[in-house]
């Protein structure tokens, strides 16, 4: 049963990495970050696919649990915080030093199989899990009260953020509270009905993996989130927050008399800077970061049925577009389709 269950989270995560890579559109860091979460469970269930009908392969359980831990607590603050505080960098990269370390000492993750515990604690190994709670536990705690700062936000992405990581963040942490009180009871000696350990990583594998497929779909989008190279590039002389704090926690692509000049102005910058950061970090410019973003929360809105109350004019200038005409021509031109079959086809 359990060499089924890991071929079919094997093919879930086969079906995430192809949605993920659909299209032509640019990758942005976040984005490497889900695909690389996603090949990290595919892999790992693989694996377990070949360890459960005989083909053993070692180590690969301690590292792929390792690697997929840090990816998606990375991607967890890239989502919330929009990057991964120095701090943390330092206390993963200390922690996978350890890790390593331990492996030379023999240490290997605490499984129970056929209700037996087949994994002996020593000090070391004591001392490494102390590690990795705190690591784990510091990460979630600081993602949830950045979370929880946003929750009453007026801003239509950060109250899809929050419920969608919200939910994550919930779901992880009952199973994770779950696994460790199953093994502390067969540490002590305390028998319970639990057979084997491994039914509880398939159920967090296949958990994230529906977790990343059922995203909120405006963190495709490039602008969104820094491009992967950016982690090569100079740096701008306008901070990458200050331009995300105007640009989308105050809404300002929603503002009808939004404008080049007057949000080089609100940035206290010149149109020459400016222009050359939207080149050099997001690739576009400011008349088309402006449109697409009207567009993505014009479809935002259709999609959560706010045509049934409201008519699509009202829409387009909830959006931000100044008149009907220029709605249609942008979403047309970044949808493909027109407001009206959008919203046939997601009935």
């Amino acid at each position: 049963m359990y060499s089924t269950i890991a071929f079919a989270i094997t093919m879930l995560g086969i079906f995430s990495i192809f949605e993920n890579i659909k299209g032509n559109q640019k990758f942005s860091l976040l984005k490497y970050y889900m695909l690389l979460t996603i090949v990290c469970l595919t892999v790992a269930s693989f694996m377990d696919f070949l360890d459960l009908n005989g083909y053993e392969i070692p180590y690969y359980k301690q590292f792929t649990r390792i690697i997929g831990a840090i990816l998606l607590l990375n991607m967890l603050f890239l989502i919330v915080v929009k990057k991964v505080p120095k701090i943390f960098i330092a206390l993963e990269i200390f922690y996978v030093a350890f890790f390593i370390i331990e492996l030379f000492v023999g240490f290997r993750f605490p499984e129970i199989k056929n209700e037996k515990l087949v994994t002996q604690f020593n000090l070391i190994h004591k001392l490494f899990y102390a590690i990795s709670g705190f690591t784990i536990i510091s990460s979630l705690t600081y993602i949830s009260i950045q979370l929880y700062k946003s929750k009453n936000s007026q801003n239509f992405y950060d109250r899809k953020i929050t419920k969608w990581v919200g939910s994550l963040l919930i779901s992880f942490i009952l199973l994770i509270i779950i696994q460790t009180i199953i093994v502390l009871l067969y540490v002590k000696g305390i028998s319970t009905f639990y057979k084997d350990s491994i039914i509880t990583l398939f159920l967090i594998r296949a958990f994230i993996l529906v977790f990343i497929l059922f995203r909120p779909r405006f963190l495709d989008d490039d602008s969104i989130s820094k491009s992967f190279n950016d982690l090569y590039t100079k740096s701008s002389a306008i901070s990458f927050d200050d331009f995300e704090f105007l640009f989308y926690k105050n809404q300002y692509y929603l503002k009808g008399e939004a404008n080049f000049d007057d949000f080089a102005l609100k940035l206290n910058r010149t149109k020459e800077e400016v222009s050359d950061f939207l080149k050099s970090q997001l690739d576009q410019n400011f008349t088309e970061l402006l449109n697409q973003n009207r567009v993505e929360y014009l479809k935002q809105l259709l999609r959560s049925k706010k045509y049934e109350s409201f008519t699509i004019e009202a829409l387009s200038e909830m959006s931000g577009f100044g008149t009907r005409r220029s709605m249609y021509n942008y979403f047309n031109k970044y949808v493909g389709m027109t407001p009206s079959d959008f919203i046939n086809s997601i009935k």
